[in-house]
């Protein structure tokens, strides 16, 4: 087994890493954190994830286009004026992925358990399904699924000496970057992960006391 205090100083020291040197990633070392990374938890053990690596440069470049587009449109709208300085650091901020030399996107699957048969057989009527639906979709299990694999994914990606981090923000381009990575349409598009040697050493953040996030029920 792995060491307590080797573990604790492996999560301790992941960073969110958003600058990167020009230096190109070995695609051995991606694909050997992703084989592990897909050990992790998940629904019905459907394994209902996959993960496109980009390394090309120009796509990235417009996945970045496409990211920027719906952050300037979003800016544009007059509700966004509220948010002053933080729309204005947005701006600048919401596509930085571009300079990374590889990304990651990670597809979920439309897993269905038994409970999700039922309900969707149940159908529309029954005002007690649809709040049974409704609880189980803020936590879906094909997206814990792939947000365990992501976990996983950062972690050893850190390991391997590459930063990353883990971006939900690209998914107000969903539609059109699923079309530049010609994603089926029984997929989904959950999250982007920009890889490289890192650019720059975060300064640790600090966490809640674990008192104030935990409760015992004895």
């Amino acid at each position: 087994m792995v060491e307590w205090e080797e573990l604790s100083k492996l999560i301790k020291t992941r960073r969110s890493i958003r600058k990167f040197q020009d230096k190109p990633v070995p695609e051995d070392l991606l694909v050997k954190a992703l084989e592990l990374a897909t050990w992790a938890p998940n629904g019905g053990n459907q394994q209902a994830w996959r993960f496109i690596i980009v390394s090309n440069g120009k796509l990235i470049q417009k996945m970045g286009d496409a990211v920027n587009a719906k952050t300037e449109l979003m800016a544009s709208w007059p509700e966004a004026e509220q948010f002053g300085e933080h729309v204005a650091r947005w701006r600048k901020t919401s596509d930085f992925f571009r300079g990374a030399p590889v990304c990651i996107a990670v597809l979920m699957g439309r897993y269905s358990s038994v409970a999700d048969q039922i309900l969707r057989a149940r159908g529309e009527n029954d005002a007690i399904a649809r709040e049974i639906r409704s609880s189980r979709e803020i936590g879906k299990s094909s997206l814990q699924s792939a947000a365990a694999a992501i976990t996983y994914l950062c972690l050893l990606l850190h390991y391997l000496g590459l930063g990353n981090t883990w971006m939900g923000g690209p998914l107000q381009a969903k539609k059109e970057i699923e079309a530049l990575l010609t994603v089926p349409p029984e997929w989904d598009l959950v999250g982007l992960i920009p890889v490289g040697y890192a650019a720059e050493a975060p300064e640790t953040r600090p966490r809640k006391p674990i008192q104030d996030v935990i409760r015992f029920i004895r």
